[in-house]
């Protein structure tokens, strides 16, 4: 009988478990965008271009704004008559919304041809970060050019990098 009664109370006990429990469910939302790797471009023949600049006893430097139709200051140094220009990159894919950041080297060296002396100059971006409004958007480097005390007199070119993170 104590047996009847154990597995009775058991059972019961099981009932009421099953009953005292309650449950409710409700559904979540999974999202994700895939974007499309945005590309930049240089223009064949596109330079950062500080034109022609007259050496002296002293050194000085160039400055070029980044932009379309750039502004070129000199500080203690004669700039030659010609024309001058920020170098600029195409960007294409934007995803309209996403932000984009560029960035340059602080400084690379520009080396006169045939030779091994060289000069520094420091880029400066139009912009260095923006949200993309369209899908493409020309973006400008321009500068400042560091011309030594009787600097060599020749040609001086380098690369240089622009990188876009997103």
């Amino acid at each position: 009988m104590k047996r009847l009664i154990g597995l009775s109370m058991l059972f019961i006990f099981a009932v009421t478990l099953s009953y005292a429990t309650e449950s409710t469910t409700a559904e979540g939302t999974a999202k994700a965008k895939i974007v499309a790797a945005a590309s930049i471009t240089h223009p064949q023949g596109a330079a950062l271009d500080f034109g022609a600049v007259f050496r002296n006893a002293s050194g000085g430097s160039v400055t070029l704004t980044a932009a379309a139709s750039p502004q070129r200051t000199l500080s203690n140094v004669t700039a030659a008559a010609g024309s001058f220009t920020a170098d600029h990159f195409q960007m294409s894919d934007l995803d309209v919304g996403t932000t984009y950041s560029l960035s340059v080297p602080p400084s690379f060296d520009i080396t006169r041809s045939g030779g091994s002396e060289t000069m520094s100059v420091a880029p400066a971006l139009s912009e260095s970060s923006f949200q993309a409004t369209a899908a493409t958007k020309e973006i400008y480097v321009g500068g400042v050019l560091t011309v030594g005390a009787n600097q060599v007199a020749g040609e001086y070119s380098g690369n240089y990098t622009v990188t876009v993170t997103y």
